[in-house]
């Protein structure tokens, strides 16, 4: 090789390109890798936003094209009182105004007045928990999911369990229009025999 070398019948180039073969598609391989990676974050972070920019049914007074989303904590429906809450790189979180977790001075300082865009629109539906206390018995269950089908309401998740003293707790996640379409299934499901309270849930 050396010989080759000072004759110039290989060049020193064409060496150092074989020696660093393995090196150079080590690197390749890691730039690709890298730049896979960085496409699949973008995406995500574009759906994300997306998402996130997706109609809430919530505007901000004073200002527009402002990112809102639902809190999953206490799910404000169209009709109840509620407060914008401005948070760290997420725009503005809508709250209940009960909601406990917005309730101390410090979290006072980061709200916003918002208003449901139309209370009666039956135009988008919103996630709300509920939780049923009733008497356990055959048949409970079966009971308030037909009584929640009567109103023409869907059921996104359900979970029921019962203590020694047959005392049943359902916990159903339904979609709702708004605060009137709520109290129909509410008053709905109290209607259930051995029901004896319904309530929303809070996280």
């Amino acid at each position: 090789m050396y010989a080759a070398v000072g004759y110039q019948g290989i060049t020193a180039a064409l060496i150092a390109t074989r020696l660093t073969d393995d090196l150079r598609k080590k690197r390749e391989a890691e730039e690709v890798s890298g730049k896979i990676k960085d496409a699949i974050r973008d995406v995500k972070s574009k759906r994300a936003q997306n998402e996130f920019k997706g109609d809430s049914g919530v505007e901000v007074e004073g200002v527009d094209n402002l990112l809102t989303r639902m809190s999953k904590c206490c799910n404000p429906v169209p009709g109840d009182p509620i407060v914008g809450y401005i948070t760290k790189g997420r725009g503005v979180s809508v709250h209940r105004q009960d909601c406990a977790n917005i309730q101390s001075d410090e979290a006072k300082e980061r709200f916003l007045n918002v208003r449901w865009k139309n209370e009666q629109s039956r135009g988008k539906e919103y996630h709300l928990d509920l939780e049923i206390f009733a008497y356990d018995r055959n048949g409970l269950l079966n009971d308030v999911l037909q009584a929640v089908a009567e109103i023409n309401t869907s059921i996104s998740r359900v979970n029921g369990q019962a203590d020694r003293n047959n005392m049943a707790t359902i916990q159903m996640t339904v979609l709702i229009y708004n605060t009137d379409h709520l109290q129909k299934v509410v008053d709905r499901i109290k209607q259930v025999k051995d029901v004896y309270a319904v309530k929303r849930q809070v996280h």
